[in-house]
């Protein structure tokens, strides 16, 4: 094995002395919450003006977009940050908060396309299996049928039957059992599913727009992608729907136990693993920040420093987003969260990695990875290709521009996030490239098939054959563009942040067992009183 003189602390030391030189000429200022962080706050207080059809509070969503557009700029341009996750966070949400501000802005009306599934106590009154009254955007009352008084309808297929039956198969259940309780707080037989629209009371309205703005995925509303987990059956049931099938089984856990049960050893597994990688790219510079050229102490460099970072991306995404029902619906639970902690609500991230075998690269993107942005791609996607082209959404020019933009969504968040950290990056030339590609694989393949088919040789070749060739094209076309994110993800300098806070690999070599210190938060005094707040170090 090669011996090598940097170490990561000697790179992180550097990172500390390039942002304080750049602070102290101006090159750069601090990422301060929350100054540094206003376009969040004015997309929610926007969307939590009460229930309107004025003119007025339609079309002042334009200047407060255009604000959040100047706001999240600013910060990407000027705010940088010693720690490498909190820099490469502050290009990524800020990235992030422009793409999801126009979604509910200009892509879409957020104040009025949107419903989310609720519990409402059964009318006292008769009322038929399609016809609940519920209070509309005025505070009047409308049948849920999709239409208002005006004869409005919602421009989302899931909203447009509103139209609720009463479920009364579902045994009661208390509204705050226990943590591990053998029932969940989902319905009662004095209780059915409605879908929501803005609520007229404020304390309502607050929980359903931190809601919306928060739940990226949209679980549980009308707009939830469809390559996430749908809601349990008996959910959907109660939900007259015009929508296809579920792309996906539901995936809801029964109980708290049963959710904690089946995350909490893939979170265990995820930590040591994180663990075992951080030990072995200790030795390869390559994962210091140093460039590709340098050598590496694994045999087929290439090759290897490829697996080992997208092991890396994968647990380390993965134990971040395990943290969410572990964290939210086991240890607060609904006694602290209330709906918000049903265990439906978590689903995996992750979907069937045979999705890769069935579909190739568009099974990669579309069925196996996580698809928590992929609403504000496709809402990005369909307002170029459908708003401002008019091109069909199933002709061929219409699916390929909208793949396109998709990416490229996707490109210009890892971009955004590349160009706010102190390491060597390209943002263009690595982190957009490789997503901005990845359409040309997915539409080749499509094509490749397509001519399989109409040639008559598909059906000749077997199952199992043609699921090799599609994880042989995955295999092959990750190993062509993979390097471009791999380096940009080495290059920034992602890997020196310690993924947990002890090491037993590490403590066990004699290393040290605690891995976090430092300064982890600081207060900063700006030259302004608005400009001062809170610094993160990152430890």
């Amino acid at each position: 094995m090669a011996n090598f003189s940097v170490t990561a602390r000697e790179v992180l030391d550097k990172l500390y002395t390039d942002y304080h030189a750049a602070v102290n000429t101006g090159e750069h200022h601090p990422f301060v919450w929350p100054y540094n962080a206003l376009g969040p706050y004015l997309l929610i207080v926007y969307l939590l003006l009460p229930p309107s059809q004025s003119r007025a509070v339609h079309l002042a969503r334009y200047p407060v977009f255009l604000l959040i557009i100047y706001l999240s700029v600013t910060a990407i341009r000027d705010c940088r940050s010693p720690a490498v996750t909190v820099g490469y966070g502050i290009g990524l949400l800020n990235a992030w908060t422009i793409l999801w501000s126009a979604t509910f802005l200009i892509f879409s009306d957020g104040r009025n396309d949107y419903k989310r599934i609720e519990r409402q106590e059964r009318p006292d009154f008769p009322a038929s299996k399609n016809e609940v009254l519920v209070e509309n955007f005025q505070g009047e009352t409308s049948a849920l049928d999709g239409s208002t008084k005006d004869g409005l309808k919602s421009l989302h297929p899931m909203a447009e039957s509103l139209q609720p039956a009463i479920d009364t198969t579902t045994p009661p259940e208390t509204d705050y059992p226990e943590v591990f309780s053998t029932q969940d707080p989902i319905s009662s037989p004095s209780q059915t599913f409605v879908w929501q629209p803005l609520p007229t009371t404020f304390s309502h309205r607050l929980d359903f727009i931190l809601d919306l703005v928060t739940n990226f995925r949209g679980l549980r509303w009308t707009h939830q992608s469809p390559g996430t987990y749908p809601p349990p059956p008996h959910i959907r049931d109660s939900l007259t729907s015009p929508s296809p099938p579920p792309s996906l089984p539901s995936s809801s856990y029964p109980t708290r136990l049963h959710l904690l049960t089946n995350n909490l050893p893939p979170f265990i597994l995820c930590s040591l693993t994180l663990d075992i990688l951080k030990a072995l790219t200790a030795h390869d510079p390559y994962f210091l920040s140093l460039p590709p050229s340098t050598p590496s102490p694994f045999p087929y460099p290439r090759s290897s420093r490829l697996i080992l970072s997208l092991l890396f991306t994968y647990t380390s995404l993965l134990n971040i987003f395990l943290l969410a029902p572990l964290g939210l619906a086991c240890l607060l639970g609904p006694r602290i969260l209330g709906p918000h902690a049903s265990t439906w609500l978590y689903p995996p991230y992750f979907g069937p990695l045979s999705a890769v075998a069935e579909k190739g690269l568009a099974g990669l993107w579309g069925g196996w990875w996580h698809q928590l942005f992929r609403y504000a791609f496709e809402a990005a996607g369909d307002f170029v290709g459908g708003t401002l082209l008019r091109l069909p959404k199933k002709s061929t020019t219409g699916a390929a521009v909208r793949v396109t933009v998709a990416f490229c969504c996707s490109g210009y968040l890892h971009a955004c996030a590349s160009y706010t950290v102190l390491g060597n990056t390209h943002p263009i030339k690595n982190s957009f490239a490789f997503f901005a590609v990845q359409p040309l694989g997915i539409m080749a393949q499509r094509a490749l098939s397509m001519w399989l088919r109409r040639e008559g040789y598909r059906e000749a070749i077997p199952v199992w054959m043609r699921r090799v060739g599609n994880v042989g094209v995955v295999v092959g076309w990750c190993l062509w563009t993979g390097p471009w994110i791999a380096d940009e993800f080495a290059g920034a300098g992602i890997w020196l942040y310690e993924p947990l806070p002890v090491s037993l690999v590490k403590g066990m070599r004699g290393e040290g067992w605690w891995r976090w210190g430092g300064e982890w938060v600081r207060w900063y005094w700006g030259n302004r009183w608005w400009r001062s707040g809170l610094v993160f170090l990152g430890g």
